[in-house]
């Protein structure tokens, strides 16, 4: 384990270090945050005002509208963050490093599980930051102050959400090959990823078709829970009436979506989640580990 350890900190002293491959990897949460501010937010705003009429005040409803959306915005930074750090992985075998690492008492095995440590301590240690971050922004500027334990309850989820960008972002980057084009991949991931999980407009707004493709996709599962979790806290803080809370559940895309057109619990849907990135982890397994097995011998 020893080994492991040195090379997870390598993996991410690299990713740290290359500032571009940091920056587009906060791009698709710079853009999110950027649309909410210019257009986004107000039209949320406004849609919840029309619900609420005068029982809260405007900040409270933006508080609403920014802590959904800042969840949101981890779920994507999962992503984001993820792919960015597996960029090392590419960069390793283009340059070759890779095969100086296996005439070390490295094995393969050890080089793939400091991978996907490096990835997950990456994705989940900034997305933190970020959320502790969130938490006292939207504190300062509208009063709101998420609950202690609505707090720990998403970094908690925070740990899920890591480990399963982590699963499926690992496939995607044996499948992809090519930094250059992990980087490609990682600049469009975000945008394409915010509107079809429900995270850039509301379900209501795209039609069926877009939530049954969406609920494909183990991110919008994720998203909905922490949603959930952070709109349910909001509610009771800011005292928000109950006959109005499933509508404003409805018009976040909080709301339990099932599987394909198939309406199922939220808790089987995240275990579909779970075994979704775990069969994306062992094949991303088998493709990475079958080729430093073969540059082993």
């Amino acid at each position: 384990m020893g080994n492991v350890a040195v090379f997870t900190r390598r993996n991410i002293v690299l990713f740290l270090r290359d500032k571009a491959t940091v920056f587009f990897s906060f791009l698709s949460t710079i853009i999110l945050i950027a649309l909410y501010f210019l257009f986004i937010g107000k039209s949320y705003a406004d849609g919840v005002a029309d619900i609420l009429g005068n029982y809260i005040s405007m900040d409270n409803i933006y508080a609403l509208v920014y802590i959904q959306m800042m969840v949101g915005v981890l779920v994507l930074n999962s992503l984001s963050l993820s792919i960015g750090a597996f960029s090392t992985i590419a960069k390793d075998f283009e340059t070759r490093r890779v095969d100086s690492f296996l005439i070390t008492p490295a094995k393969p095995g050890g080089l793939l599980l400091s991978y996907f440590f490096g990835g997950f301590a990456v994705s989940f240690v900034l997305n933190l930051f970020t959320w502790i971050l969130s938490i006292v922004l939207i504190g300062l500027l509208y009063g709101y102050w998420v609950s202690l334990s609505a707090a720990v309850i998403v970094a908690l989820v925070l740990v899920f959400a890591s480990a399963v960008s982590c699963a499926i972002t690992l496939l995607i980057t044996a499948i992809v090959k090519t930094s250059a084009a992990i980087g490609v991949f990682s600049g469009v991931a975000g945008t394409f990823f915010g509107f079809i999980c429900g995270i850039y407009m509301p379900y209501e707004t795209l039609g069926s078709g877009m939530v049954i493709a969406g609920s494909v996709l183990p991110f919008t599962h994720i998203a909905i829970w922490l949603k959930q979790i952070v709109l349910k806290d909001a509610f009771a803080v800011l005292s928000t009436p109950k006959e109005f809370q499933s509508s404003l559940l409805s018009s976040f895309s909080a709301n339990n979506i099932g599987l394909a057109g198939v309406d199922l619990s939220q808790w089987l849907t995240l275990a579909y989640t779970g075994v979704f990135a775990l069969l994306c982890l062992l094949i991303a397994w088998w493709m990475i580990g079958r080729k430093l097995y073969l540059r082993n011998k």
